[in-house]
């Protein structure tokens, strides 16, 4: 499992030098679950990028623990200098396994993704996203889940 995980870090970060800009932090989120992401953004052009995530959430209480890989195209609008929003669709595979040590789970997810972020002089951006996701492989009796996030990311 941990190679896997680290072949698909390691594609998508070499496979960012192709793409104009590059960002790259994390994402910290709540909503059903809370947890964290290591984000990558890829620009392609002036308005559009593709983000793709790599996910712990740690669910105690819950008794399971989920590792996601999610992946997600933007549109982006700007408002103002350094200001703007963004939106679009995605998919997220994830990867859940019981506290209890019963079988882990796989599951797969469609999404959409929107946004507002600011783009500082220096190379950071903030942003505040939401992420509601439907799973088409669902894990859950409830295949609904709701992602809120404040993510941090250096621009290279």
């Amino acid at each position: 499992m941990k190679k896997i995980v680290l072949t698909i870090v390691a594609v998508v970060l070499f496979g960012g030098v192709a793409f104009s800009q590059v960002n790259l932090g994390g994402r910290f989120s709540g909503g059903n679950v809370f947890g964290g992401e290591l984000s990558v953004q890829f620009g392609m052009g002036e308005s559009n990028r593709i983000e793709a995530d790599l996910g712990i959430y740690p669910n105690g209480p819950h008794h399971y623990n989920d590792m996601t890989v999610t992946g997600a195209y933007h549109w982006t609008f700007n408002i103002v200098k350094g200001f703007g929003w963004f939106i679009g669709p995605g998919a997220q595979l994830r990867f859940r396994h019981f506290n209890d040590n019963t079988a882990a789970e796989l599951g797969l997810g469609i999404c959409a993704q929107g946004g507002v972020e600011y783009n500082f002089d220096f190379p950071l951006q903030l942003s505040l996203d939401v992420r509601p996701m439907v799973d088409v492989l669902h894990l859950d009796t409830d295949p609904f889940f709701f992602f809120a996030a404040v993510g941090v990311r250096y621009r290279f």
